[in-house]
């Protein structure tokens, strides 16, 4: 056995464990409309270095691969660290897609319930770990309120079964899942695309799903570059403009709503909540009961989160 196959074989038995299970909890986060698997992945200490490996994916690992240099290309992608990570994402994606499909259906209240209480309790998260904050970062986070606002009182729309769609939208959606803040889920609901791509997991379409993923890894791939530098140069700036994002987007998971018409709940995408203003339950019925409960169970999980990982790095 080479020296390379040993040290990353070591990684695995050493890291492995721990990081298939935070896979696990960022694949829970992607399929769920609402929460992003990057924010996950910043609470559970691994952010930076999931972004350096992605940025690390370059044509000369690709040339590598074709040429059957196969430890070299597992060094270059930091397999020790991808691999057990990746296998806790898809483990949680293929698992969860009927569930997911079934509480949206039947039982939306207390799951958006559940999502308010994540997202609010990753706001305070985030925001604490900024250091420096100042007229910049505060100005960021405002952009970022209104972009996450703006982005959760768009009208979804539906588009067309056509391929290069799904392409496009995996490339959004993964933009959006590698940024602590932007569910790359909500976005395909927006796009139309969310129930399909979900239908597409549980029914195993490997159609749709090679397309899908083909846009998703091209997306991925690019934009981790690009927000390695940002976070290398910004990072503060680029941290506040992301819990703006957050903060902003909560008014799309928000539970309770007021009465809307038939023709406006008619024109939502499946799962999504309607688009009417956010009120506070007006009587305390057992769906609004667990949807409360859900709220505080999301609060507390990610400040149990952030205990075991507080201080940014993995442990």
């Amino acid at each position: 056995m080479s020296k390379g196959i040993r040290a990353i074989t070591g990684e695995m038995k050493r890291r492995g464990p721990g990081l298939y299970l935070r896979g696990l909890a960022m694949g829970a986060a992607d399929v769920v409309p609402g929460v992003s698997g990057g924010t996950v992945a910043f609470i559970t200490g691994i952010y930076d270095e999931l972004v350096g490996t992605l940025a690390g994916v370059n044509a000369g690992l690709v040339s590598r691969l074709l040429r059957g240099r196969l430890v070299e290309v597992a060094t270059g992608i930091n397999a020790g660290f991808l691999l057990p990570l990746l296998a806790g994402v898809a483990t949680a994606i293929f698992s969860l897609a009927r569930l997911i499909h079934y509480l949206f259906e039947f039982h939306p209240q207390p799951i958006w319930g559940l999502l308010t209480g994540l997202m609010v309790a990753s706001v305070i998260v985030v925001a604490r770990r900024i250091d420096g904050w100042g007229l910049s970062a505060f100005v960021a986070v405002a952009l970022g309120l209104a972009a996450g606002y703006g982005l959760a009182v768009a009208i979804p729309t539906q588009t067309g079964p056509e391929l290069y769609k799904f392409v496009l939208s995996g490339a959004v959606a993964s933009v959006a899942m590698i940024l602590p803040g932007i569910s790359g889920s909500l976005l395909l609901l927006m796009m139309g695309k969310y129930q399909q791509v979900l239908d597409a997991v549980h029914e195993l379409d490997f159609v749709l799903l090679i397309v899908f993923g083909l846009g998703f890894v091209a997306g991925i791939l690019t934009f981790s570059r690009l927000l390695k530098w940002l976070l290398a140069s910004y990072h503060t700036v680029t941290m506040a403009l992301l819990v703006g994002l957050m903060a902003g987007s909560i008014r799309k998971v928000w539970p309770f709503r007021g009465v809307v018409p038939l023709e406006q709940e008619a024109g939502e995408a499946v799962g999504l909540p309607v688009q009417a203003e956010l009120v506070l339950p007006a009587e305390l019925s057992t769906e609004v009961v667990v949807s409360l409960l859900l709220m505080v169970v999301g609060v507390i999980a990610v400040i149990l989160l952030e205990k075991r990982h507080g201080g940014g790095h993995e442990s």
